[in-house]
């Protein structure tokens, strides 16, 4: 009786212990090889999934504005001389287009990402009252109001301290280039001719006019503040960002999409023809392919991109361990060319 006791309480040998731990160590390698694989999945599906997200909206918020290109009036009629319509410290063309394009920029010491292409977008001002649902920033000219050369001479109510208030809730609509909001569009009643305008002076309702206008304008016809909207990729930061700056507005570039390797641009001009530069063509756009390269946050470990991506006539081979994504589309502008 008492040996059967003593072999009862010896325990565990050392070698059983080894053995279990043993056990217990594959185990749990194995199971946190499971929970690691698990983890790297979920981390790089999180970072696609966000990369496709910032597509999307990105393209949503472009093909927005280039539909709304040449809003409330499908050409214009003046001319544009020395005005920087892309923000680059170059003045380009001597005509205003709805729709600008700037095709693998490679200007040094600006902010945009070098190969990369940009886009401008011209239109009336389309902001709606939040309360009321009306637009603003727009008006009709009353009896006495008038336009013709370099003068728009509007009613002494219409001012304010700096600029000129179009639709009556006191704020500048048109005002001087150091506050904004220095681009304008004057639009015929019967909507057969239209000037878009770069202000130089305002002064007591009496607006100066960069360059003359092609028309003469009185009352009943409309007068708006104008938008002109640039896209492009800006490498200022660590991370490259599309870009969206309206000269219309006093604002800087506001980021729309983080993690953009590439913006490229193409044009199909009214005879069906496809372009990668409309310069001198800009009045026979009537429809924009965006093609927009997007990139994870991070590097994914052990990956190694294999892939060539085309956008437009450019092809891209990055061979670094992001993954990446190609999203494309064709956006009718369909308020030119009516």
């Amino acid at each position: 009786m008492k040996k059967e006791k003593k072999r009862a309480d010896q325990g565990f040998t050392l070698i059983e212990l080894m053995v279990a731990m043993a056990i217990t160590l594959v185990v749990m390698g194995a199971i946190f090889t499971t929970f690691k694989s698990q983890q790297d999945s979920y981390v790089v599906q999180d970072q696609v999934t966000r990369m496709q997200q910032n597509l999307r909206g990105a393209m949503y918020v472009m093909t927005r504005d280039i539909q709304m290109a040449g809003y409330y009036t499908n050409f214009d009629s003046g001319y544009c001389n020395n005005t920087d319509l892309d923000d680059d410290g170059t003045n380009e063309l001597n005509v205003r287009p709805l729709i600008y394009g700037v095709v693998d920029n490679t200007t040094s010491g600006d902010d945009i990402k070098d190969g990369t292409d940009v886009i401008v977008i011209v239109k009336a001002c389309h902001e709606r009252d939040a309360t009321t649902g009306n637009l603003i920033d727009n008006d009709t000219l009353t009896s006495g109001e008038s336009a013709t050369g370099t003068t728009i001479s509007l009613s002494a109510g219409r001012s304010v301290t700096g600029g000129i208030d179009l639709d009556g809730d006191g704020d500048d609509d048109l005002n001087d280039s150091s506050q904004g909001k220095n681009f304008g569009l004057l639009v015929k009643s019967d909507l057969g001719k239209a000037d878009f305008f770069e202000i130089s002076a305002v002064s007591s309702g009496t607006i100066t006019t960069k360059d003359s206008l092609s028309n003469s304008y009185d009352e009943g016809d409309l007068i708006f503040r104008a938008d002109v909207v640039i896209y492009r990729v800006d490498e200022a930061s660590v991370r490259p960002c599309l870009g969206r700056k309206n000269l219309g507005s006093n604002n800087g570039f506001r980021v729309v999409a983080e993690d953009i390797d590439s913006l490229q641009v193409r044009y199909e001009l009214n005879d069906g023809t496809w372009v990668e530069d409309p310069s001198g063509s800009e009045a026979s756009i009537r429809a924009v392919e965006i093609s927009l390269l997007a990139k994870t946050a991070n590097r994914i470990r052990g990956y190694t991109d294999p892939n060539t991506y085309t956008l437009g006539a450019d092809s891209i081979t990055p061979g670094d361990n992001f993954r990446r994504k190609v999203l494309k589309s064709v956006i009718e502008t369909r308020n030119i060319g009516l």
